[in-house]
């Protein structure tokens, strides 16, 4: 397996301490342990190992056991639009009739050039409904899990898939979806809008939840083995997209972030996003219970807003049912061939027993 050139930029040092059973003597050492983020703007090394595990889990559903590619379709689900939220700045790029292509008038009245930093921001700050913003990314992951189940439902058989969350520039989630086999026009757009089932007759209400439904921009893609798009260029695209950082589609307009961090965490009754708690514990060996002392620890809500604007689910997720691989596996096997291909690591002393670990430098980060 592949190894980065470069190392992690913010590595975790960690003190081993154990102790010699026969003798009681008593040793330590250092590790250096990777911080293992996904996100590229925190450490590129570490999301690129993230996004080299991903596509080859990703890769390993999408064959068959003879090695044979298999079809899927590739969904895209959106969020509301203007009518919901607010206006926001854009720019459409629309073609001719007779070929070539123009640039359609923003609402403002402008046209924005590639790379606007205005691009995503609401026209009107005060009217921009951030509250509902929140409120759509935190019903979003179980929106999706409701379309995915009443689309199961329709084609009559267990969906596999892999779905990534990407933030649009305007804050909101939309999900791209890769689908195990092939899924008819009608069978998507039944599902998402409503209709009636072609299999069973029976008619279909359109998915929903909280009372929030999935935008008009909703696109089906069917990818055959030997077609005209080849299927490395949606695995990179999946995986890119959950590689990248929640925030890094607004660096460019820090206000967006932190209206949607407070519009995310309004509705928190706790004191500034602290939330004090108990825990009683039973002492080893005996009836005993103890109170332990309050620890004051960061609200769930407040946390994910700073993270993901009120949006609670992962970054990508795969289905059980997906492929033999997972992350659990895949990481594995790159411990072993790092053993393997380290002495220090791979001759390990069966007679000391690991005694305590101690992060000296670095943060935990996921």
């Amino acid at each position: 397996m592949d190894k980065p050139s470069t190392t992690c930029d913010h590595p975790i040092s960690l003190l081993r301490t154990s102790v010699d059973v026969n003798t009681g003597e008593v040793g330590s050492r250092v590790f250096e342990k990777d911080c293992g983020t996904r996100l590229a703007s925190r450490c590129a090394h570490c999301a690129e190992v993230y996004r080299r595990d991903a596509i080859e889990i990703i890769r390993a559903g999408l064959r068959t056991d003879d090695n044979r590619q298999i079809p899927f379709t590739f969904l895209t689900l959106t969020a509301p639009g203007a009518d919901v939220f607010g206006a926001i700045h854009q720019r459409t790029v629309r073609h001719r009739r007779k070929g070539g292509e123009f640039v359609q008038r923003c609402r403002c009245g402008d046209y924005h050039a590639e790379g606007d930093a205005a691009i995503g921001t609401p026209i009107d700050d005060k009217t921009y409904r951030y509250d509902l913003a929140a409120e759509f990314n935190a019903a979003s992951s179980r929106l999706l899990t409701v379309t995915m189940q009443k689309l199961g439902r329709i084609v009559g058989r267990k969906l596999r898939y892999v779905r990534v969350a990407e933030f649009q520039s305007r804050g909101l989630i939309h999900f791209h979806i890769l689908v195990s086999g092939i899924i008819t026009d009608a069978s998507f757009h039944s599902a998402v809008r409503g209709g009636r089932n072609l299999r069973t007759g029976r008619m279909i209400h359109p998915a929903e939840h909280q009372g929030w439904s999935w935008g008009p921009q909703c696109d089906i893609k069917r990818v055959l083995p030997g077609g005209r798009i080849g299927v490395g260029a949606y695995l990179v695209k999946v995986v890119n997209y959950a590689a990248k950082s929640t925030g890094d589609s607004a660096q460019g307009v820090p206000q967006l972030g932190k209206r949607m961090e407070w519009a995310a965490g309004r509705r928190c009754k706790c004191e500034e996003g602290i939330r004090c708690r108990r825990g009683s514990r039973i002492i080893p060996g005996t009836d005993l219970v103890y109170q332990s002392q309050p620890s004051r620890r960061l609200c769930r809500k407040h946390s994910l807003a700073r993270r993901g604007w009120g949006f609670r689910g992962h970054t990508l997720s795969i289905s059980r049912a997906w492929g033999p691989l997972n992350f659990k596996i895949v990481r594995e096997r790159r411990r072993t061939y790092a053993r393997n291909a380290s002495p220090d690591l791979s001759q390990e002393v069966t007679w000391r027993v690991l005694a305590a670990w101690e992060v000296r430098a670095g943060i935990l980060t996921t």
